[in-house]
């Protein structure tokens, strides 16, 4: 009789269970319909990061309860960290705005001394389509085929400004292992570095490997890129013979740092919610944006246009956000003195 009893209490939460999450379904789908949700970006038009928020959009409104229309809102700037600032403080907290962040976000956060308002591991990560390796890569124009041939000539690299990673790393190579990078910024995000590629005005430049298939795939068909060392803690897949920049480093230290910089990838291509946003709709976000990875549409379209596509877990890109932002600032004043950062 008790057991009888048991089951029927047991049958009787699963159902009240049950009709809550439809409840909860029904309420997101009655918020998200009609409404539209903002992807900011934290980089200027025609990079990796604008085509691949343009494509999730389309698909993000077919898995999201409501189906609202996604849109981009491109804001490029202060290497990431105003995009960063503008979704922590700024931007609606009602699941209504939504961003991807430059793969350095976090570690900006601990190199500037000034203008950073926004704390990385406060984000909410929602998951990512792929792991973008970076890479010091230059043309076969600059007459160097390696790492060790960079300390002997001098090769100009196109650097978006002093806080990203396209001036960072090259900057940290000339101090740690003795290259010769000749460092001009102020180029108008990736695209503006791609153009000034195109015209002669640099040779190199260090950022996401994959973005190369994605922007300039003409390069890669005429055989016209090297890729000098992985800004990875694994070997490109497409150049396997270039070493990590981690295996070049000999200090201890300073293999720390570049390994901190190295594990970038498991956020370098994630999308984010802002600190604030209600759980049911981070929840619905989340879920969606799993949805939406594996969306065999998607998937095809993916493959169809060459981009790298594989879902990434919000949870180790969390885990990740809150490494760097918990990390010994011993190791930040190291890098601050080695790029000559007061």
């Amino acid at each position: 009789m008790k057991y009888g009893k048991s089951v029927s209490l047991l049958a009787a939460f699963a159902s009240l269970a049950s009709f809550g999450s439809v409840a909860q379904a029904n309420d997101i789908a009655k918020f998200y319909k009609g409404k539209q949700v903002s992807i900011v970006v934290a980089a200027r038009a025609g990079g990796g990061h604008h085509k691949y928020s343009l494509f999730i959009a389309r698909y993000m409104k077919k898995h999201v309860p409501g189906n609202p229309t996604f849109i981009t809102q491109n804001m490029g700037g202060a290497g990431g960290t105003k995009a960063a600032n503008y979704l922590y403080n700024r931007a609606a907290k009602d699941g209504t705005a939504i961003g991807i962040l430059l793969s350095d976000t976090p570690f900006a956060s601990r190199m500037r001394t000034t203008g950073v308002k926004y704390v990385a591991n406060n984000f909410h990560y929602l998951g990512g389509v792929d792991k973008p390796q970076g890479a010091f890569v230059v043309l076969k124009r600059s007459g160097i085929k390696t790492m060790e041939e960079a300390k002997k000539k001098s090769v100009v690299f196109a650097s978006t400004g002093k806080g990203s990673q396209t001036y960072i790393l090259p900057k940290l190579a000339n101090s740690m292992i003795g290259t010769k990078f000749k460092i001009v910024t102020g180029y108008r995000g990736m695209a503006g570095v791609y153009k000034a590629l195109d015209g002669k005005e640099a040779d190199g430049f260090q950022s996401g490997w994959s973005s190369v298939q994605l922007i300039r795939p003409h390069w890669l068909k005429d055989g016209r890129v090297v890729v000098l060392a992985a800004n990875s803690l694994s070997r490109l897949k497409d150049a396997p013979n270039a070493p990590t920049f981690r295996d070049l480093v000999k200090d201890p230290l300073d293999r720390k740092i570049v390994e901190l910089i190295s594990n970038n990838d498991v956020i370098g291509r994630s999308w984010i919610a802002p600190p604030g946003i209600p759980k049911a709709r981070l929840k619905a976000l989340r879920t969606a944006f799993k949805k939406m990875a594996h969306d065999p549409e998607a998937i095809a379209a993916a493959k169809k246009r060459k981009m790298d596509w594989n879902y990434v877990d919000w949870k180790p890109q969390q885990q990740h956000a809150k490494h760097i932002t918990n990390a010994d600032d011993k190791l930040f004043k190291r890098v601050r003195a080695l790029i000559n950062q007061k």
